[in-house]
């Protein structure tokens, strides 16, 4: 019986041993396998979202073509005073030609004329701006490339212990297009910003209070930009992160597929690639879904300013207070005046992946 009991308690006591080294090598066992980088890692390996400081670095390889931009500028200044004359011309010829006694064809000749030159203004402005713009990006981004590969070969080996090079290629190459597309985007985006305050100064030229009036529905876009811009940067920022996180899984996968192969890890690898690629699905879902919410926003107020305009400009013309062309201009600059404004808009999340 003694030794019933003996044996027992052995068989206890080996049992006890074996579950506390399985504890043991639990404990000493890494956490679940990653595959890509985290998050939090990009962020401190990387930097935050907007810096001035990145501006200024990026301009470094611009200044080398500063002569091309400020071409570029000026044919963008062009092409924004084009886009300003046109519907002085429509109202010119509205009020002197075909409205006002005594017109005379060679009055709406003129105006033909004049709006065939600029027309063709416009159209050459375009192009040399397009032109400039195109080859300074591509030149700058050539010698960033440049840069950053003799950069690479001199880092640490602590840097590169660290980093993975799937997820750092992801950087790298996303990154460096979204400098190049914001290149471009910015001269464009000063033309629009010009063409914004010289159509806020034309209708209040033309008609003082109708131009008041119309620009009574800017505070509630501003309000609405206010509060959708901090969302939106979260939205943009988490976007890159993952974006980034889920193409550095990608390629850190084909780097160690035979590894991989060899340990039989093809469906668990499989799961850790999908639950990255789903968090940047619903992160891109989230980011296109603010990008899209101010388009509909500018939309609406645009049909309510030009609401303005044909309500109370027709009245005025009703009461020969106001000419009938300058009512006309105003549609056009009205219609023009939010334009930019969504340019600005789309432009905004373009900066934003830029400033990685």
């Amino acid at each position: 019986m003694t030794t019933i009991q003996d044996q027992d308690h052995d068989q206890d006591r080996d049992r006890d041993r074996d579950r506390d080294r399985d504890r043991e090598k639990d404990a000493a066992r890494p956490p679940r396998a990653v595959v890509g980088s985290q998050i939090s890692h990009d962020e401190e390996m990387f930097g935050a979202a907007f810096d001035g400081k990145v501006v200024r670095r990026f301009f470094t390889y611009v200044k080398p073509y500063k002569h091309r931009i400020y071409i570029a500028l000026f044919s963008v200044l062009v092409f924004t005073g084009a886009q300003l004359a046109i519907p002085l011309i429509i109202r010119y010829a509205i009020d002197k030609a075909l409205i006002a006694e005594g017109g005379s064809g060679s009055i709406l000749l003129a105006a033909m004329a004049a709006f065939a030159v600029i027309i063709l203004i416009n159209y050459g402005a375009s192009y040399l701006q397009d032109l400039l713009v195109g080859l300074t990006g591509e030149n700058a981004i050539f010698d960033l490339r440049r840069a950053m590969f003799m950069h690479l070969q001199h880092v640490g080996l602590s840097f590169m212990d660290k980093t993975e090079i799937g997820r750092m290629m992801s950087r790298l190459q996303g990154d460096v297009n979204s400098l190049q597309e914001f290149l471009e985007n910015s001269i464009t985006a000063i033309g629009d910003l010009v063409l914004l305050v010289g159509i806020i100064i034309i209708m209040l030229v033309l008609d003082f209070w109708l131009g008041l009036l119309t620009l009574s529905v800017v505070p509630v876009l501003l309000f609405v930009r206010l509060v959708w811009l901090p969302r939106a940067r979260v939205a943009f920022r988490t976007a890159r992160e993952t974006n980034s996180s889920a193409n550095g899984a990608l390629a850190e996968g084909i780097h160690a597929v035979r590894t991989v192969q060899g340990m039989g890890r093809e469906a668990v690898n499989f799961e850790l690639y999908k639950e990255k690629a789903r968090e940047n699905l619903r992160s891109h879902l989230r980011s296109a879904k603010f990008a899209q919410a101010m388009i509909p926003i500018v939309d609406t107020l645009t049909g309510a300013a030009m609401g303005i305009v044909v309500v109370v400009g027709g009245a005025l013309v009703l009461d020969d207070a106001l000419d009938i062309g300058v009512m006309v201009a105003f549609l056009f600059y009205v219609q023009r005046f939010f334009d930019p404004i969504r340019s600005l808009t789309i432009q905004y999340s373009v900066m934003q992946r830029a400033m990685a």
